[in-house]
């Protein structure tokens, strides 16, 4: 038997274990020299006693590391040592006990012991051996961090507790993906206000452009109005129908842009303005109808327009209070202040008319005019402040309000220099009307300036809002496959690797990475598991080793129990031979003399054997011989001893059998083999048999010899009287 030695592949990593299986080897190793050496029984007994002594320490020591670490198999563990410690004195009392076969007790308890030390360090510590490893290594990690991050370890078990490692790995890497989009959604909610708010300025600015033509064409119908009240409803007649009539396809228009208005946003702002301005509309048209009847004076001329004229241009303070960006509303605030001087210069035309009605030589005279001209002053002080350089060389002297203040009381000097009331009304209205036009024009360029930068940055704006969704969409798809990526690079490692740890449990150690990993946490667990592969490797290696020595034990024993076999049986027909039948018969008798149990034995001889030999050839006598045997051996009980004692001489001894029985079963095996048909050469022969039956008298008998010559001679009575008979001594 080979002797087990320590490899370093037995190994568990723990200096104090490895240091006691050490010694239990070498245990094993002088009980196998105690084997050789024949060492008396002082010296095995001292061999056992360490043995066990090495075990129960070991034991301990191993019981005591996995209480401290809350090993799950622990009760398992301690009943597997309970049961080994019980089994050393049984092994020790078998290695003395067993005489006949001491050397193949012996090395099979040997064998026991190499084996369940084998099983004991390559299996059961190798299993708690890491949850050893990891308690350590907690241990010093917790040491180490223990004053430090106790939240974060809190909270990181919590989540490993709910959620599988590549869901971690995917939040980890999509939660950045989650903050930056929220944010980029954001900005594009902030992109897209800002859009809506220049689509609204841009609607809005369309309305405002028909606002200053319709609010110019009513400007213009109030001077005339207030003309055709102050001359005694004589002179502008034809001109007030002929801008009554454009105003009125400027109103329709006006009302048909408010209804067909693109925008929802655009709608809902300017509902309310809709409604206010249907009311002043009837209103203008109820007026109209009383002014042609020549019931109005020029107050409600004057207040009729006039409060239609701010409602239109009340519209153009919506655009103040909508979020953008303060160069245009710097552009709508120069664009509503320039509407409002060019409506001060219309108030300003129909009350001149009224002052030239009323012979006022001097413009200034009259309050009102004084008030409209000092608001007149102030709003094109807003419109300074709030103008570019651009807009300001485009109103030119108009917007000079010093300009104009002497230009208005120069022109109204010259308008007062003819006597005719109505040559002077229609002079005065002529020349504000060319100012006021001039205005218009103005307004109308500065309006068109603005409608083109507003779309111009609508379209900015929308193209920025595609490329910035294109660019998200680029961002979040990367994003997503990095993540899908990152998340592959680490699951796909680690679920082969599982899969090849339980292939290697099943017992498939050929499975090993081609290509290991980076330097890096994955890579090192890859190079472990290459480490115990090897291992397990080394331990399949030493296992078939004594796998081998076993079988060859086995093949030893098998062909020492052939051989005892042989020496003990009939090499033809595998009866008890003569050698071995003496010894049982000697072993019988011994017993009878002891305990008193009857014993009888039979001499068999197959009448005219020699015939067959003769006549079909020793083979064919052979096959006879054998068929006899076994029908023999069929009759008897398993207590009953055959044997061949001579050519075709049988005996049969039948421990516990008197006389009388023996008798019995003797005439009942002869007529049996009487009756035996055999097959030779097509052909059916058959063969009797002569009996000698005999009882052991201890008074009557020497020894075993003259017990069975006594039987002997009865079988020699049985031939002699005609063969086939049963003769009892």
């Amino acid at each position: 038997m080979a002797e087990l030695v320590w490899d370093e592949g037995m190994s568990v990593g723990i200096d104090s274990l490895d240091n006691d299986h050490k010694q239990l080897i070498t245990i094993l190793a002088q009980l196998m020299s105690a084997k050789n050496d024949k060492l008396e029984k002082d010296g095995i007994d001292s061999i056992f006693e360490q043995l066990e002594y090495y075990c129960q320490s070991h034991f301990a020591k191993e019981e005591a590391l996995l209480a401290k670490i809350d090993y799950q198999q622990l009760a398992d563990h301690k009943k597997s040592h309970q049961i080994f410690i019980k089994k050393i004195p049984v092994l020790k009392q078998q290695w003395f006990d067993d005489v006949s076969e001491q050397e193949v007790v012996k090395e099979q308890i040997i064998l026991f012991l190499q084996q369940w030390l084998i099983k004991h360090i390559l299996e059961e510590d190798l299993d708690y051996v890491p949850a050893i490893h990891c308690h350590q290594e907690f241990s010093r990690y917790k040491k180490n961090k223990d004053a430090k991050h106790r939240w974060l370890r809190f909270f990181s078990v919590k989540l490993s507790q709910h959620l599988i490692l590549s869901h971690r790995v995917l939040i980890t890497t999509l939660l950045p993906v989650a903050t930056v989009l929220i944010l980029c959604l954001f900005i594009l909610k902030e992109h897209n206000q800002r859009y809506q708010n220049i689509s609204m300025v841009l609607g809005l600015n369309v309305v405002i452009e028909e606002v200053n033509e319709l609010s110019h064409s009513l400007q213009a119908e109030r001077g005339l109005s207030i003309g055709y009240t102050s001359s005694n409803y004589k002179n502008f007649i034809d001109q007030l129908s002929e801008r009554r009539k454009i105003t009125d396809e400027k109103v329709k228009g006006f009302l048909w842009l408010l209804e067909q208005s693109g925008s929802a946003k655009v709608k809902n702002n300017l509902s309310e303005y809709m409604i206010t301005i249907q009311k002043s509309v009837t209103n203008l048209t109820r007026h109209r109808m009383n002014l042609d009847q020549k019931t109005v004076i020029f107050e409600d001329t004057y207040y009729a327009y006039t409060q239609l004229i701010d409602q239109l241009l009340s519209i153009s303070d919506s655009l103040i209070h909508i979020e953008i960006s303060s160069s245009y509303a710097n552009d709508i605030s120069a664009i509503n202040a320039l509407l409002r001087y060019k409506e001060f210069m219309g108030q300003i035309r129909a009350m001149g008319m009224k002052m030239i009605e009323n012979n006022q030589e001097n413009i200034y005279s009259n309050s009102n005019m004084s008030l409209l001209l000092g608001q007149q002053t102030n709003t094109l002080r807003i419109f300074s402040n709030a103008a570019n350089k651009a807009q300001l060389l485009s109103c030119g002297e108009y917007c000079n309000a010093i300009t104009q203040h002497k230009q208005l009381e120069l022109s109204y000097l010259k308008t007062m220099l003819p006597t005719d009331k109505s040559a002077r009304a229609a002079s005065w209205f002529k020349v504000m009307s060319v100012k006021v036009d001039n205005l218009n024009a103005i307004l109308d360029k500065l309006i068109n300036e603005f409608d083109k930068k507003i779309f111009t940055k609508s379209v900015a704006l929308k193209a920025e809002g595609y490329l910035m969704i294109f660019a998200l969409s680029l961002f979040l798809l990367a994003a997503i496959f990095f993540a899908l990526v990152l998340n592959y690079s680490i699951i796909s490692p680690v679920r082969k690797l599982t899969y090849a740890l339980n292939d290697m449990s099943a017992g498939q150690n050929n499975i090993h990475f081609k290509r290991i990993a980076n330097n890096d946490e994955i890579g090192s667990m890859q190079l472990a598991f290459e480490k115990m592969r090897r291992k397990l490797l080394q331990g399949d290696v030493y296992k078939a080793t004594v796998s081998q020595q076993q079988q060859e034990i086995k093949y030893r024993k098998s062909q020492q129990d052939h051989f005892q076999q042989l020496a003990l049986t009939d090499a033809l027909t595998g009866a008890v031979n003569r050698h071995h039948f003496n010894e049982v018969l000697d072993q019988e008798i011994a017993n009878v003399n002891n305990h008193g149990s009857p014993l009888s034995i039979m001499l068999l001889d197959i009448d005219h054997f020699k015939v067959v030999n003769d006549s079909y050839g020793h083979g064919v006598g052979d096959e006879v011989l054998v068929l006899f045997y076994q029908t023999c051996l069929e009759a008897v009980r398993s207590s009953d001893v055959v044997a061949r004692i001579g050519g075709e001489e049988f005996v049969i001894v039948m421990p516990n059998t008197e006389l009388v029985n023996a008798r019995k079963f003797a005439e009942r095996l002869r007529e049996k083999i009487a009756k035996l048909e055999i097959n030779i050469a097509e052909k059916q022969m058959s063969v009797t048999v002569s009996i000698g039956v005999s009882q052991w008298k201890s008074d009557s008998f020497i020894n075993a010899e003259t017990f069975v010559a006594h039987a002997d001679k009865s079988l020699y009575q049985a031939k002699n009287s005609g063969r086939n008979k049963v003769v009892v001594a």
